[in-house]
Formats: C-alpha cells, sequence, structure tokens
C-alpha cells in the first residue's frame, strides 16, 4: 500500500476556469481531476488535444492559479520554493536565448536549480554527456537545429538530479536515433530513482516506457491504467491479408471494419471473430490466396482511440 509519503505528485478535486474575454463565460478546463503518482515510477499523462494535459502541469508547476481543489508535490504546495528545486521540466516548445552558447545556458539553468558552485561544472558535464550534446557546449543555441535543443532542453531538466521529471512532449523533434537515445535514458532516469511525469502522442513510446498511464478527455480524467494489463483491457482486432483477386471482392469488403490496398496485398481488419472466420472461409471458397490471418491484441493506442470517441460522441 502506498502512503503520502511515497507520493511524488498527488493532485485532489482539481478545477480550472478561464476566461477567454472579459465578457465570456469562465471556461471550464479541468472538471475535478484526482491523480496520484507514486515516488520512482513512470508515468503517462495521455489526452487528445485541448484535453486539458498543459494546463494541468502549468499548475503542477506553480505557474497558473488553481481555481479550487490541491496539488501537492513531495507533499508540498508546487510554489513552495523547495518543492521546485525537486522538479526538472522539460516543456513542449522550449525556448531559449539563441546568442547564449550551450554551456551559459546549462550554466544558468544549474545555478537556478540552486546547484552550489563547486559542484556545478560537474553537474553540467554530466547532463550533457547523457544526452550526448557535449561536444556542442560552446556552440551558440542559434547554431543549433530543432533537435539538438531539444537534447539541450532535455539536459536542463536533468541537471542536478530533481526527484520528479516532467516532460512535455520529451520526443518532439527527434529523430529515430534521438528517440531511442531518449527513451534509453528515461530508463536509466527511472533505474536511478527518478520519478517521470511524461505527457506524449507517441503512445508507443508511452506504452514501452512507463508503468501507469491516464487518459484525458475534455478536462476529465477518465480513467487511469496498468500498462501490463492493456491488452486484456482492449478488445483487440483480428487481420486478414489476401492477394489481389480478378472477382468480385465488394460483398468481402463490405464486412471489415478498415481495408486497405498495399500494392498487391488487401489487408482487412475485423472487430469480431465471427466475421472474420467467415469472411476467411469465403475467401478460401473462392480461391483466394491468403498471406495471413491473425488475431491483434488490444493496444495503448487502442484502448485511447476507443475512448476519445466515445467522449466526442457524448460532446457533440
Amino acid at each position: 500500500m502506498k502512503t503520502d509519503s511515497s507520493t511524488a505528485i498527488k493532485i485532489k478535486d482539481l478545477h480550472y476556469k478561464y476566461k477567454s474575454d472579459w465578457l465570456g463565460k469562465p471556461f471550464h478546463a479541468l472538471k475535478g481531476i484526482n491523480l496520484e503518482v507514486f515516488e520512482g515510477e513512470s508515468f503517462g499523462f495521455l489526452g487528445h488535444n485541448g484535453a486539458g494535459k498543459t494546463t494541468t502541469i502549468k499548475l503542477l508547476l506553480g505557474l497558473t492559479t488553481i481555481t479550487s481543489g490541491s496539488i501537492k508535490i513531495f507533499g508540498k504546495d508546487p510554489k513552495d520554493p523547495s518543492a521546485r528545486r525537486s522538479v526538472g521540466y522539460l516543456p513542449e516548445q522550449p525556448y531559449f536565448y539563441d546568442h547564449l552558447t550551450v554551456q551559459e545556458i546549462m550554466d544558468m539553468y544549474a545555478t537556478l536549480a540552486g546547484i552550489k558552485k563547486d559542484f556545478r561544472q560537474s553537474a553540467i558535464k554530466e547532463a550533457l554527456e547523457m544526452v550526448k550534446v557535449s561536444a556542442r557546449a560552446k556552440s551558440p543555441m542559434r547554431s543549433l537545429s530543432k533537435g539538438l535543443t531539444q537534447r539541450v532542453a532535455m539536459a536542463q531538466a536533468i541537471v542536478g538530479s530533481p526527484k520528479l521529471l516532467i516532460l512535455d512532449e520529451p520526443f518532439s523533434g527527434l529523430d529515430p536515433i534521438g528517440r531511442r537515445e531518449f527513451a534509453d535514458l528515461m530508463v536509466e532516469l527511472k533505474k536511478r530513482g527518478t520519478t517521470i511525469f511524461m505527457s506524449s502522442h507517441i503512445l508507443s513510446d508511452v506504452e514501452f516506457l512507463c508503468d501507469r498511464a491516464s487518459i484525458m478527455a475534455y478536462g476529465e480524467l477518465k480513467g487511469v491504467y496498468q500498462l501490463r494489463d492493456i491488452p486484456q483491457m482492449s478488445s483487440g482486432s483480428y487481420e486478414l491479408i489476401i492477394r489481389e483477386f480478378d472477382g468480385d471482392l465488394r460483398d468481402i469488403k463490405s464486412k471489415a471494419a478498415e481495408c486497405v490496398i498495399q500494392e498487391k496485398l488487401i489487408r482487412l481488419t475485423f472487430t469480431d471473430r465471427k466475421t472474420a472466420e467467415q469472411v476467411l472461409t469465403e475467401a478460401l471458397a473462392m480461391g483466394i490466396a491468403i498471406e495471413s490471418f491473425r488475431f491483434q491484441q488490444g493496444t495503448l493506442e487502442d484502448l485511447f482511440v476507443e475512448l476519445v470517441k466515445f467522449e466526442e460522441a457524448k460532446h457533440q
């Protein structure tokens, strides 16, 4: 059983409202959010565009004032200086003074993080090495690509080894090698005991890296899930791949939930086993060449899409 002392983030009945203009009715952006993230875990914070993820992150960081409810970071108010010093943050769109060098940027953030002068340079060196950008320490920020800028943004977030790392779209702007290296870095940080709270639209990375994930929709937290249980929670689908056929395939195609033609192959997806097996039998009887027939377990993306589409229908 988890106790308050082992809770990194505790959100209780969180509401946030704002006005888009002086005369307009307040918009209820967050509606009674309740969430706990435990020390040492990797947590995925998911939702569609406009669901309230970035607003929640701003409240976690003490950058915006709560309308009602409460947030605790290691048992303290987010605006408490000691709570802030325990948090590293990678924003969705990092911005740096572009006339400064990477080293100068890191020195500024290390100072803000409260790292003592005697240990500052070694902490900066370690952070830059961990994101593989130490060779560009003397380069001006304006000379860096988006991917390299993202690496510097991660370096400033991890300098000084914060207990909690809040990452908003950490894989933005990275090439496949960069994504793999960031994933490996997060695995290493978790081994060291860092709590990771990550918002990302790359659900396969969340599924690989996180212990649990929540899904936001229209300002509400719709569920918190153990990722190891996802395959059993989502219904999954059946996939039949056949070769092109000179005969009439309209009846077979009409029974599929999805039909995708790829060169000389036709990929048919079915949501239920009975229909899938019926079509397979019909295809064999017609003499159609079968490439493969398999069941695909449900993924986090399947669960996300099902839940968000359900909520969209309710709000239309």
